[in-house]
């Protein structure tokens, strides 16, 4: 092959790599006119980045156990009679009912701590004649000092379906013993995750979760009282006894540490 066919087959070959990369350059340019023109009027490009972490937790529980005395009773306090007329029947629970309500309002109970249960009337099914009519309140007494004055009426006033007391918390010590049980439950939580980490050797991060069980409620240890009458020739009253035992406010947490 001589030498000019040579030089012809070279300059075709630069005339066509010199084309290619003018094509190149144009498409770069378009491109990055259309990236700023996005940029200007759209904001940044959105990016999104998954990033996914295995982490092992430690975890180690306690328990917070506060013993707590009980500042709240609640009683039912009630009456029932028996007539072959209706309306007297009603007359004598009416009075009775009454006398009840303002026999505790007298002792400083609280009229909304006072609550009609129930109010009712039937005819025996035996005997269509005879009719039977009761009424109940229920009682929150919220000062222990009176609980035995108004366990007193059931003797005084002639009542007849009494039920309690049963003694429990206020909102404002649940509250309370609840925020102490915690903090100790925590406190014996964070001992055994060190104890148990140093026995096995491990090392423990940051607590990274912590989990409360869901029975907070606390368990009633419960002493009810029955009225006791006065007895001997003189017949002294005696006032009735009670005792409101004791509380056990209980909460469970587990924490989750990080290992290292």
């Amino acid at each position: 092959m001589n030498t000019r066919v040579l030089c012809y087959i070279e300059g075709k070959r630069r005339c066509f790599m010199l084309k290619k990369m003018l094509e190149i350059m144009v498409v770069a340019v378009i491109v990055a006119g259309v990236a700023g023109a996005y940029f200007k009027w759209m904001g940044a490009l959105p990016i999104s980045v998954v990033q996914t972490q295995k982490m092992s937790t430690f975890d180690a529980s306690g328990e917070g156990k506060v013993v707590v005395i009980p500042d709240e009773a609640v009683v039912s306090l009630g009456v029932h009679e028996q007539g072959r007329n209706l309306k007297d029947v009603q007359q004598m629970v009416n009075k009775k009912m009454a006398s009840l309500s303002k026999s505790l309002k007298d002792l400083g109970i609280n009229e909304k701590d006072i609550k009609t249960t129930g109010y009712n009337y039937y005819t025996d099914w035996r005997d269509k004649s005879l009719y039977t009519a009761y009424a109940n309140v229920s009682v929150v007494i919220k000062d222990m000092d009176k609980v035995s004055k108004v366990m007193d009426l059931v003797g005084t006033l002639g009542l007849d379906n009494v039920s309690g007391p049963t003694f429990g918390l206020s909102e404002e010590l649940t509250i309370k013993s609840v925020k102490e049980a915690r903090a100790l439950a925590i406190a014996q939580a964070k001992t055994k995750a060190e104890e148990l980490a140093g026995l096995a050797g491990m090392r423990l991060g940051r607590i990274v979760n912590v989990v409360e069980g869901e029975d907070r409620s606390p368990n009633y240890m419960v002493r009810e009282a029955l009225p006791i009458t006065g007895g001997g020739t003189n017949d002294a009253k005696v006032a009735t006894p009670i005792e409101a035992g004791s509380s056990e406010v209980v909460v469970n947490v587990t924490l989750a540490y990080e290992t290292l």
